[in-house]
């Protein structure tokens, strides 16, 4: 994974183009094959050019994230706690914005205990004044009771093509699970939020989509959707998914 960084690191909130389709494992694999020909692995991904992503979100006590989403609202934004391969040799806190189509990205590292006291529901006031974005999680915790209310879970395989800063990513085996504060364990329950065999392939562009990568993952079948881990692994939780 990318060496850690300075903790006053913060990505830039550009607005990015974000494609979503729906795709079975035989689409996959033959889109796959395909941009496997132009596009090049991520350099952070292992031997098989995976990682596993776990991701934490958060929401308040009236739900606004998950009914935002339902609805439609534009713009949104959401919180989560990010980290890779079980591991927290990196954990990053972010937050989403969505506007017009269009999607943006804060980040910034925090350590394994800011994020344990955060999935506990401790506070974190000592720590304000780190950094920006930890101060804006820390004023909606403490304004509209932000917590943590679902962890997903998938096998990501990225592919990244210098013009127009294109990143597509294979996403297999999303599931969603209750047990935030386990973000760290092995093994733990978790709910498939697709039928079996079904993934999502994501693309993200800056300005624009080169037309090579457009008529390649173009192939009439695929179905385009506004797929959100948050949203559908929420759903299929179901129940007292704010019990936490």
């Amino acid at each position: 994974m990318e060496k850690r960084r300075n903790k006053t690191v913060l990505q830039s909130d550009k607005y990015r183009h974000e494609l979503k389709y729906i795709c079975s494992d035989i689409e996959l694999r033959i889109v796959e094959q395909k941009l496997r020909m132009v596009m090049c692995p991520d350099v952070h991904a292992d031997e098989n050019g995976e990682y596993l992503i776990r991701s934490v979100y958060f929401d308040d006590f009236h739900r606004s994230r998950f009914f935002e989403n339902e609805d439609g609202v534009d713009p949104r934004e959401k919180f989560r706690i990010r980290a890779y391969n079980c591991s927290d040799a990196r954990i990053t806190l972010e937050k989403k914005i969505k506007s017009h189509g269009m999607t943006a990205k804060k980040s910034c590292l925090i350590d394994r205990e800011t994020c344990r006291r955060m999935l506990a529901g401790e506070s974190i006031r000592d720590r304000l004044g780190q950094h920006p974005l930890l101060d804006d999680w820390i004023f909606q915790r403490e304004t509209v009771g932000l917590r943590p209310v679902m962890l997903g879970e998938y096998v990501r395989k990225p592919y990244v093509y210098r013009l127009g800063n294109v990143r597509i990513t294979f996403d297999r085996y999303i599931s969603a699970s209750l047990r935030a504060q386990d973000m760290f364990e092995r093994r733990i329950s978790r709910i498939a939020v697709l039928p079996t065999g079904y993934h999502v392939l994501e693309v993200k562009y800056d300005d624009f989509l080169p037309d090579v990568i457009y008529q390649l993952i173009d192939s009439g079948h695929m179905r385009q959707t506004t797929f959100s881990k948050f949203y559908l692994g929420c759903k299929a939780i179901g129940g007292n998914i704010y019990g936490l």
